[in-house]
Formats: structure tokens, C-alpha cells, sequence
């Protein structure tokens, strides 16, 4: 299960909401990533470079909303995959994070690559304490 690597308390936002407020609220919380929920669905994550790339196509970040910035069809796993099944899923496609989602298919969280390094990074320096 992917429990260990969850992160429940990423920043939402609806599909209306100007990018320019994303902006401000991943600045003021320090967040990495704001998922775009609509009601209970996701339709894709806004990552900082997710604003960089609006600002080079020159995206009017003040009236125009994340909607325009999120495909809709996010990259998503289960809450019950593995980790080798996590990183199979960013290693085919491409992405850095991903939407967990429950049994129902109801957001839950979102997982990262570093998440999945940093976990991996306490088991080998655990392993690596085994040997002294």
C-alpha cells in the first residue's frame, strides 16, 4: 500500500480558480503541488514548473483559470498498489507525481518521485546500519 508515501494534505483547487491564486496559495504554503478537484474528481496536479511553462506561452495568470492548465485525465494509482507498481506507473508515464485514489475512486492524495526516493533512501541507510 501506498499509506507510507501518501501526502493527504496537498493544497486543492476547483477547475475555476484563477492560476494566479494557485500561485499565491503554493507561495504562502510552501507546496510543491496543488491537485485541480472537480467536486470529488481530479483532473490533474499544478506543480511550479506547471506555472512556468504558463508563463513562457504567456497564460494571463490572472484571468484565466488551472482548468486551462490540466489535461483532465491525470495519471492515477491505487491507494492498495505497491511501490514497484508506483514506480512502473512513472516510468511509463513520464510524470513525477501521481493522483492517489480509493477504492471508490475518490482523491485521497498524491505521491511524488521523491517521495518514492526519500522512502527508499531510509531503508538502504537502515540496511547500510545493519552492517556496522
Amino acid at each position: 500500500m501506498l499509506d507510507e508515501l501518501l501526502r493527504t494534505d496537498v493544497p486543492t483547487a476547483a477547475p475555476e480558480t484563477p492560476i494566479a491564486d494557485v500561485a499565491t496559495v503554493m507561495r504562502d504554503t510552501d507546496a510543491d503541488a496543488v491537485v485541480v478537484l472537480d467536486e470529488d474528481r481530479p483532473l490533474g496536479i499544478i506543480t511550479p514548473a506547471t506555472l512556468g511553462r504558463a508563463v513562457v506561452a504567456g497564460e494571463d495568470l490572472g484571468s484565466e483559470s488551472v482548468a486551462e492548465l490540466v489535461s483532465g485525465d491525470p495519471v492515477t494509482i491505487r491507494r492498495v498498489a505497491s511501490r514497484s507498481d508506483l514506480v512502473a506507473v512513472f516510468a511509463r508515464e513520464d510524470v513525477r507525481e501521481a493522483i492517489v485514489l480509493d477504492e471508490m475512486d475518490q482523491y485521497v492524495g498524491i505521491v511524488s518521485f521523491k517521495d518514492v526516493l526519500t522512502a527508499y533512501s531510509r531503508e538502504f541507510d537502515a540496511l547500510l546500519d545493519l552492517l556496522e
